[in-house]
């Protein structure tokens, strides 16, 4: 019995949060409900539709020049690697090769 109370009492939160998204999906309706005409209802909701569309394109292009600018430095410090990697491999076959001809 002290368990079960115990299990009762903490759904307080689970609670609001059907309020709340109770809430929401009846402000959601009346805006579907409202007496407007449906040419003007649509008109509305496709002004919503592009002006979140056009936000979501913004950020697609925001993110892909932030990836090619990254990917620019990163081509960058690549071939700054490679350059010091085979200068390295040259002048140490370099001196293997001026090791080898001294002991000859």
């Amino acid at each position: 019995m002290y368990q079960n109370e115990q299990t009762t009492n903490g759904g307080g939160s689970g609670f609001a949060m059907g309020i709340l998204l109770g809430a929401l999906a009846g402000a959601g309706l009346a805006l579907l409900f409202a007496p407007k005409k449906g040419a003007e209802l649509r008109g509305d909701l496709g002004e919503t539709m592009g002006a979140w569309r056009d936000k979501a394109a913004q950020k697609v292009k925001d993110v892909t020049d932030r990836a090619g600018s990254q990917l620019g430095d990163l081509s960058a410090t690549a071939g700054r690697v490679k350059n010091a990697v085979s200068s390295t491999a040259r002048d140490m076959s370099d001196a293997a090769t001026d090791s080898s001809r001294s002991r000859m």
